[in-house]
């Protein structure tokens, strides 16, 4: 144990070291990254996450959908031995985009309405792309085929799916388990601090994806192999490997990518799998698995719907379509405004 903490403190120091070193001999090709990490959150990320990251929040500190959970909780205990509970993270990590699931994993773990058996193997395969980015941007605006996106979303969700569903043979139960908590009418305080939590969470997340955009950039001044390049940009930041090869690169790889998620957005849910007890090592081996199986299906798809994609379809800045990243979130700010109604509505009825 000790040896084990010297050499992590060791390589916490050496990183550092490099940080700095880098930060100093490449200032011009951070600044370069970072503004274009800015530029990625504010076109892509905020837009087409924050609405989902605060009706995440709501639903789970309200409780208000909680009765209609019970008419699925048959389907999610047969298919993924999961709870009720788990029922909106399942759902909301497959429209709201990658951080979703997992912050409410936490909620719901912290405030012990799942197991931590169920919380770990939920954290396995409720983290994915949402159609916001992976039908519109990537598909609509960078591979200019809406339809390649559907596909690629489509391998997305089944693959997750398949993992959902083999999760239930390990992390078993440990025979607890927690009722479904009843609906609380609830105030303005409850959707206030939804709103204080999705910008919280929109800050780490946009911080993790300027931070790595910038030393991308002086990675790409150190390396000339084209081949590493690729590897590196398509492993570390999804958003930014999207970008730039859209369009380059088959779409079962692209698949893979998205699938993966890349060590940027691992990093900004680390805190999730802590607070869940979730050995990382596990968790990245059901990334590596997601993107392999997306890859699969895709191809598998692509078989019987072909695709037509011009080849470097796709330009270097980020040029986004009109709506393209901001219809599934005006969705979700939607679905928030009938719920504030119906809170308010309830609430004067009982006045």
């Amino acid at each position: 144990m000790v040896t084990v903490k010297v050499k992590k403190e060791y390589f916490s120091i050496i990183l550092i070291i490099l940080l700095i070193f880098l930060l100093f001999k490449f200032p011009d090709a951070i600044k370069s990254g970072i503004t274009d990490g800015l530029s990625i959150c504010f076109q892509t990320v905020i837009p087409s996450l924050f609405p989902f990251l605060v009706l995440s929040s709501y639903i789970v500190n309200s409780n208000i959908l909680n009765p209609f959970y019970r008419f699925l909780s048959p389907i999610t205990r047969v298919i993924f031995k999961q709870p009720a509970n788990a029922v909106p993270v399942i759902i909301l990590s497959m429209i709201g985009g990658f951080p979703i699931g997992l912050k409410m994993i936490k909620e719901l773990f912290k405030k012990e309405e799942i197991t931590e058996n169920q919380a770990k193997r939920l954290c396995l395969f409720c983290m994915n792309s949402g159609p916001a980015f992976t039908i519109t941007v990537v598909g609509a605006n960078l591979l200019r085929s809406t339809l390649a996106g559907i596909i690629i979303y489509s391998s997305l969700c089944i693959s997750s799916l398949i993992i959902g569903f083999f999760t239930r043979f390990i992390f078993r139960d440990d025979g607890h388990s927690h009722p479904i908590k009843r609906y609380h009418i609830t105030d303005l305080s409850t959707l206030s601090a939804s709103v204080t939590s999705g910008i919280n969470s929109l800050l780490g997340i946009c911080g993790w994806i300027v931070l790595f955009s910038g030393f991308i950039e002086c990675f790409n001044l150190l390396n000339s192999n084209y081949f590493l390049s690729i590897f590196v940009k398509t492993t570390v930041e999804v958003t930014r490997a999207c970008i730039d090869f859209s369009g380059k690169i088959a779409l079962p790889y692209l698949a893979f990518i998205i699938g993966f998620g890349g060590f940027c957005v691992h990093f900004q849910i680390l805190d999730c799998l802590k607070e869940c007890k979730l050995n990382y090592s596990h968790f990245l081996f059901s990334r590596v698995i997601n993107g392999g199986l997306s890859a699969i299906i895709t191809y598998i798809i692509l078989i019987f719907v072909p695709v037509e994609i011009d080849v470097f379809a796709n330009t270097n800045g980020i040029q986004p379509a009109t709506f393209s990243v901001s219809v599934w979130g005006f969705l979700a700010l939607i679905i928030m405004c009938i719920i504030m109604i119906f809170d308010i509505d309830r609430k004067k009825k009982i006045c």
